[in-house]
C-alpha cells in the first residue's frame, strides 16, 4: 500500500502524515498543531525524523474529523473515546457552535498556526472565504471570537508572538468592517454606541459586537478604544444611543475602571440610556454603586437586546 510502512515493532501499519492527511481530511499542519496543543495523535518517528501513524490513529481521526465536521471543536472531543464521540455523534445532539447544514467546521488551530509561520497571504484568503461561505452572525461567533481567543492563549504560553497577535487582530478586523459596512441601519432600538475606556486599547471586541448587534437589526455605532468617559456620554446623548456598550478586557485595573463606570454613568444622567459592560474582565468591574447591565456572552446580548426592546 502505498505510504505505508513497517512501524519501529515491525509490525505493518505505520503511515506517512501525508498519506493520513490524505485518509483523514485534515491537514498535515492541523495535525501537527493537534500532536503539540492536545497530546494526540502521538505518532512514532523515523530515525530521520518523520511522523509515522498507525491504523489506530487514522481510525481516531476520522471519527474526529466527523465529530469536527458535526460542528463541534477539536479540544472538545479529542479527550473523549472513541466510544464517546460516537454516541456523540448518534445522539444527533447539536453542536454547541453548530454551523448551517453543508457549511464546514472553521479550523481555528490551522489559522493560528499559519499566522505563526507568517503566512498571512493564506490567513486572509481563509478569512475572506469563511467570510463569503458563512452568515455574518456565524462569522463572528464560530470564527472570529474563538479565533480571537485561541491567538490570545498563544501569545501568552509563548507559542506565537506579539507582532503574530498584531497580525491577526489586524487581520480579522479588516474582515470584519468589511461585514459591517454592508448593513443598513438597524430596523429595530435600540441604537448601541460601543467604545473601551482610557487605557483600554483593545478594540476588537467591540468589532465582533458590532457585526453581531447588526445581524440582529440593532444599530451600532463604534466610538472606539480609549475614550474618556465624558466623551462617551456626549457622543451618546448626540446620537440618541438607547445603549452604551463599554468593552473590557483582563488586562484592564478593576479600581480606575470602576471610576470611569461611575463617570459615565454620571455623564448619562437624566436618559434612558442603559450601560452594558462586556469582555472578559467585565465580572470584575460590576458594583451595585454603579446601574449596568453584565453581558459577557452571545446570548446574553441577545437577552439584554429582548429586554430593552420589550420597553421600547
Amino acid at each position: 500500500m502505498a505510504g505505508r510502512v513497517a512501524g519501529r515493532s515491525g509490525a505493518p501499519g505505520a503511515y506517512s502524515i501525508r498519506v493520513v492527511s490524505a485518509q483523514t481530511g485534515i491537514p498535515a499542519e492541523t495535525l501537527r498543531v493537534w500532536e503539540r496543543r492536545y497530546g494526540f495523535p502521538k505518532p512514532t518517528r523515523r530515525p530521520g525524523g518523520g511522523r509515522l501513524y498507525g491504523d489506530e490513529d487514522v481510525a481516531r481521526l476520522r471519527l474526529i474529523a466527523r465529530a469536527r465536521d458535526a460542528g463541534y471543536r477539536p479540544g472538545d472531543v479529542i479527550a473523549l473515546s472513541d466510544l464517546d464521540i460516537t454516541r456523540l455523534l448518534e445522539s444527533k445532539t447539536p453542536a454547541p457552535t453548530a454551523l448551517p447544514a453543508g457549511t464546514s467546521t472553521p479550523d481555528i488551530d490551522a489559522l493560528v498556526d499559519a499566522i505563526g509561520r507568517d503566512d498571512v497571504r493564506q490567513v486572509r484568503s481563509t478569512l475572506r472565504s469563511l467570510a463569503v461561505t458563512l452568515r455574518p452572525k456565524a462569522f463572528v461567533t464560530d470564527v472570529a471570537h474563538p479565533l480571537a481567543v485561541r491567538v490570545g492563549d498563544a501569545w501568552e504560553s509563548g507559542a506565537i508572538d506579539v507582532r503574530h497577535e498584531h497580525l491577526m487582530t489586524a487581520l480579522l478586523s479588516a474582515q470584519l468592517r468589511i461585514l459591517l459596512s454592508a448593513f443598513e441601519d438597524g430596523e429595530d432600538a435600540p441604537t448601541v454606541l460601543l467604545a473601551t475606556l482610557p487605557g483600554e486599547a483593545h478594540a476588537l471586541g467591540l468589532e465582533m459586537v458590532a457585526v453581531y448587534l447588526a445581524t440582529q437589526r440593532a444599530t451600532p455605532r463604534l466610538l472606539g478604544a480609549d475614550t474618556p468617559p465624558d466623551e462617551i456620554a456626549r457622543a451618546a446623548r448626540s446620537l440618541d444611543a438607547g445603549v452604551v456598550g463599554i468593552s473590557v478586557s483582563m488586562a484592564h485595573e478593576p479600581a480606575p475602571t470602576k471610576r470611569h463606570l461611575e463617570r459615565l454613568r454620571r455623564g448619562l444622567q437624566g436618559t434612558a440610556t442603559e450601560l452594558w459592560v462586556g469582555g472578559a474582565g467585565a465580572p470584575r468591574v460590576a458594583s451595585p454603586a454603579v446601574q449596568l447591565r453584565v453581558a459577557t456572552s452571545w446570548t446574553e446580548i441577545d437577552a439584554a437586546l429582548a429586554d430593552i426592546r420589550a420597553h421600547t
